[in-house]
């Protein structure tokens, strides 16, 4: 049965927990609601296609090549054809179904209208519902590897509860369907080792500059070239403009670059914990 209700991003019952949409990466598997915005990309290529005549050439590659069928298993009906289609896209195929039979498709129809608009809309979907995925010279291409996954669930599934909400703050602004946030992402990824610093230190509001010439002073040894490496991640930071003062944004922050703060800082956060609460 069809859910015919709100499912807004940002909407009242997203904002008060009471329905909220998902946020985390998507990986292993698609949710409803990037299966169906799918849906509506693969309705609308075959549209396009019939309106420029190639619709039955469409569906017989689909069923021919892509499904490797023969040609009396192939329906009918147009509306049967594109039903399975559907179907398997909402619920029967696995992610790598899905992604399979989007590489093969946007590639028929690459090659046959000589030019494809659809991988740039294709990885909109992916980018705006959280897909770890994205469209790269014809081919979806992992843009999260499984190590920085395991980075940022570590840390956020640490006991220090200031550090945590951090981390999580900065996923969840960099990874926001419909609002993502990278400057302020990045200054929450920042914030998560400046919190656990202040742990670390026994003090409040110092800054990661001050904290990592502090380190030595409580007996917490940090080698000095990974400690150089995270003062200059620091700085960089601190040049941005907007990242480290109330003013206002740098709207210039990128998604690759958000993203390797968070891997990073998260990293950098497993890492002090663990030198923290052996040698305390």
């Amino acid at each position: 049965m069809v859910d015919y209700k709100p499912k807004v991003r940002g909407g009242f019952s997203d904002r008060n927990k009471q329905c909220p949409i998902n946020t985390i990466i998507q990986k292993d598997n698609l949710d409803e609601r990037t299966r169906n915005a799918i849906v509506n990309l693969v309705d609308f290529i075959i549209e396009q296609c019939e309106r420029n005549g190639e619709g039955e050439y469409f569906y017989q590659y689909v069923y021919k090549t892509v499904f490797c069928l023969t040609s009396g298993d192939i329906p009918s009906y147009e509306s049967a054809k594109r039903e399975k289609i559907v179907n398997g896209i909402k619920t029967n195929w696995k992610y790598y179904d899905v992604f399979s039979f989007l590489e093969a498709i946007l590639e028929w129809y690459d090659r046959t209208f000589s030019g494809c608009p659809y991988y740039v809309l294709c990885n909109n979907i992916f980018k705006r519902e959280c897909v770890g995925y994205r469209f790269i010279d014809g081919k979806i291409v992992d843009i999260i590897d499984s190590c920085e996954i395991d980075e940022i669930e570590e840390a956020l599934n640490i006991k220090y509860t200031a550090c945590k909400k951090c981390i999580k703050k900065a996923l969840n602004l960099l990874y926001d369907r419909d609002n993502p946030d990278y400057s302020n992402s990045v200054k929450e990824s920042i914030s998560s080792i400046e919190a656990m610093c202040n742990i670390i230190l026994g003090t409040k509001n110092v800054t990661l500059g001050q904290a990592l010439n502090k380190m030595e002073e409580s007996g917490l040894k940090i080698h000095s070239a990974m400690k150089n490496a995270y003062k200059a991640l620091y700085g960089y930071t601190s040049d941005k403009s907007g990242i480290r003062h109330n003013s206002g944004l740098d709207e210039n922050t990128t998604f690759e670059e958000a993203k390797y703060m968070l891997v990073s800082c998260s990293a950098f956060l497993n890492y002090l914990i663990q030198i923290y609460e052996k040698y305390k």
